[in-house]
């Protein structure tokens, strides 16, 4: 949904609506796809519970996901340029330090569960990204209300622990509903800011519906319901962040945010995810490159993404 505030910069525009409308012709074109990305399905996570068109969606997630890093990487070394010296090294030293700890809570979680934590990670990052294109000044709880969905609609999905009961379901699903409009998203909605409530209310409702078709649902129907929401919610931030980099330059002053650059990365950063899934004698790039180890590189890149700030603000007292 377009989360776009009605305070919209005028300099520069994430361009929701293209953006909503390029993520589902995506959708489409990943899950119907008549060709396979991907030989098989990640290791320890999904294996033999994923249909092909929802692997072949997955796959183009998360090889259109590496270019996304490459221009966030790349911001991001731009912008620690500016810190001094010791600053700059403080930072990238984090960065090492924040990998370590991600593999570290990988191994003792197993990939399954990391990699859930990481795609309800993702919204929160989806969420902050959309604040920001939307120039809005002040943030508000309910603009945070989709994280609680999110992770509410994931649990559900996958019936964690008593979470096979579809009354308690319903409960929970209405309460979460009636929170988030008590706390302000009502007034957001009835005022027509940012929407991201509605995306919120969106996410409720899906539960709802997909709890109560659960009896009826195999296991790789389940999976490929949230494959698409995450693959929805990857297109459109990639899509959303892209648009708003390329307006916000001048006219030639970065060649790199061209769309024809744009374009270039990404179809190289899928080619190069095509041959490492499918040449063996290119394992050794998988943990680079894999689609196993696709959330990690995720999970990083949200991660750096909070820490830019914090350093910004604090440059001294983050050492």
């Amino acid at each position: 949904m377009s989360t776009v505030s009605t305070n919209v910069r005028t300099s520069a525009t994430s361009r929701p609506y293209l953006a909503l409308g390029l993520t589902f012709i995506l959708l489409g074109v990943g899950f119907a796809f008549p060709l396979r990305l991907a030989p098989q399905s990640p290791r320890n996570i999904w294996e033999g519970s994923i249909s092909p068109e929802a692997l072949n969606l997955y796959a183009l997630t998360s090889f259109a996901g590496w270019s996304h890093f490459a221009y966030a990487w790349r911001g991001q070394w731009l912008a620690s340029r500016r810190f001094s010296t010791g600053s700059r090294a403080g930072y990238w030293f984090a960065i090492f330090g924040l990998l370590i700890m991600l593999l570290a809570l990988r191994a003792w979680s197993g990939v399954a569960i990391f990699s859930l934590l990481a795609w309800v990670y993702n919204i929160s990052h989806f969420v902050k990204a959309e604040i920001f294109f939307s120039g809005t000044k002040e943030t508000r709880t309910a603009f945070y209300s989709p994280v609680v969905a999110f992770a509410w609609f994931t649990l559900c999905l996958f019936q964690v622990g008593p979470l096979k009961n579809i009354s308690l379901i319903f409960v929970g699903s209405v309460f979460i509903a009636g929170a988030v409009l008590v706390v302000g998203g009502w007034r957001l909605l009835a005022n027509g800011d940012v929407l991201l409530p509605l995306l919120t209310l969106f996410l409720l409702g899906e539960t709802l519906v997909w709890a109560a078709y659960s009896p009826y649902m195999s296991e790789a129907f389940r999976v490929g319901v949230y494959i698409i929401h995450i693959a929805a919610a990857s297109f459109y931030h990639y899509l959303s962040a892209y648009f708003y980099a390329e307006s916000s330059i001048g006219r030639g002053k970065d060649h790199a945010l061209k769309p024809l650059s744009i374009l270039t990365i990404n179809v190289a950063t899928i080619g190069i995810g095509l041959v490492v899934a499918w040449l063996p004698q290119l394992k050794w790039l998988r943990p680079l490159a894999g689609l196993e180890w696709f959330t990690l590189w995720v999970a990083l890149h949200l991660a750096a993404s909070d820490l830019l700030p914090f350093w910004k603000r604090h440059p001294s007292t983050a050492l």
